[in-house]
């Protein structure tokens, strides 16, 4: 009986798309120190240089990650519910990327949104503080208040979870010493167990101004129709 004739496997093609999703999973697993075009080559199972058909170098790779990082974030479609409650989901899912991406995570305060994918997410946000009436500089001004909350609670999250690269102990967590009693006293109500309400109280008062202006707005706007 004549043996089977074996069929060669085929080769995953090497992509812009697997690359940056490997290298998303190597700095998860390694930290963003580690990450080197070669080692990355080592885990695709190419020489590093296959690596520059795709990309012109590092920089263009962590684009592409910070790329998959922003497409984790959800913000619900346009008319799925209020702008304002896209918003909150958007600085909601925004804040638990960064536990599910600890390492990568610092890509997103400390690189510039530059690719034309990164930048329609910039518009899509920019939509929805358009749909509250807001002209392009308060939406400007809102857009990084509430940038800097959710990429802030993001990186105080990683840390206080102690889940940043090198983390010592989060000695705070237990702090009790007669010497910082202020420091004592407040520690308790900053614990990790507790993030989750201060991320909370602090979207309330971003979005309580944000629908004071809101209503500003509409209210003008009426007067000027009558």
């Amino acid at each position: 009986m004549p043996a089977k004739s074996r069929q060669p496997k085929t080769r995953e093609p090497l992509t812009r798309e697997r690359i940056a999703a490997a290298a998303l999973k190597f700095i998860d697993e390694h930290g963003m120190e580690e990450l080197s075009m070669r080692r990355l080559g080592k885990v695709l199972k190419v020489e590093a240089m296959a690596l520059y058909h795709h990309f012109a170098n590092k920089g263009e790779l962590l684009d592409a990650v910070l790329e998959r990082l922003a497409d984790e974030v959800e913000l619900p479609p346009r008319g799925t519910m209020p702008p304002m409650e896209r918003l909150r989901c958007f600085a909601r899912s925004h804040r638990q990327m960064a536990l599910r991406h600890p390492h990568a995570f610092i890509l997103v305060p400390t690189r510039r949104f530059s690719t034309d994918r990164s930048i329609a997410r910039y518009e899509e946000i920019l939509e929805a503080f358009g749909d509250l009436g807001f002209d392009a500089a308060l939406s400007a001004r809102y857009f990084r208040t509430l940038g800097y909350l959710a990429s802030g609670a993001g990186l105080a999250d990683i840390a206080s979870r102690a889940e940043q690269p090198d983390a010592r102990p989060v000695r705070l967590e237990t702090f009790d010493d007669p010497r910082f009693p202020r420091v004592t006293a407040v520690v308790p109500h900053l614990r990790a167990s507790k993030l989750d309400a201060i991320f909370e109280f602090g979207l309330d008062i971003v979005f309580d101004a944000m629908a004071r202006d809101a209503e500003t707005i509409r209210q003008a706007n009426a007067k000027k129709k009558n």
